[in-house]
């Protein structure tokens, strides 16, 4: 608790936070994250474990990490269910996450949002593993979860920038020239690791 920013978020507020000098993911409170897999989409739907983690960092500052989720799971199925165009379905998303935030930085809590991480490549033994585990399994392709990651970033700056939410934006610094993830930045199959958290003091506290 001697930390003055924690991420909040899914398994990504975990990796790319965990182990930190100056940033702390929120499991430091709880022991473990009642947020993994959760979605920027329907996070206002999980309010009461959100809210039991931020009730202690009330004079913290705050990271938001989540979109990969939606990225992988929500969007795609959402517009093969539903028929909406993938570009509205991102737009709804981000701007739905960002006026629940903007509504608890309303209340006192300080958020920055984070960007969408890059898409993993879900390759190796672990990732099938995991893979077998899912509940729902994502159908978009590679460069399908690519362009809804850049698409979806981009409508979080606009909507953050509409309702004076702060926007952590390091994104262009994780990817290389062909938007795939840094090799040296990269955890496992999913994941990025804590360097994150270096790049986002260097720039942002």
């Amino acid at each position: 608790m001697y930390r003055k920013i924690f991420a909040v978020g899914d398994s990504h507020s975990r990796r790319c936070f965990e182990n930190h000098a100056q940033i702390a993911d929120s499991r430091v409170l709880i022991g473990h994250n009642k947020l993994d897999g959760k979605t920027a989409f329907n996070i206002e739907r999980h309010e009461k474990k959100l809210m039991r983690i931020l009730f202690p960092l009330q004079d913290k500052e705050l990271i938001f990490c989540f979109g990969e989720v939606d990225v992988r799971l929500h969007i795609k199925y959402k517009h093969q269910q539903l028929g909406i165009p993938i570009e509205r379905l991102i737009d709804v998303t981000a701007r739905k996450y960002i006026a629940y935030v903007a509504k608890l930085r309303n209340q006192g809590y300080r958020i920055h949002v984070f960007n969408v991480v890059p898409t993993g490549d879900f390759l190796g033994v672990d990732a099938e593993k995991w893979k077998k585990g899912l509940q729902y399994p994502f159908t978009a392709s590679d460069e399908e979860r690519k362009t809804y990651t850049e698409l979806l970033n981009a409508a979080y700056a606009a909507h953050c920038e509409e309702l004076q939410v702060p926007f952590i934006n390091i994104y262009p610094n994780l990817v290389d020239a062909d938007g795939i993830r840094k090799k040296e930045l990269v955890y496992d199959f999913a994941h990025l690791g804590n360097q994150c958290a270096d790049l986002v003091m260097a720039s942002y506290f």
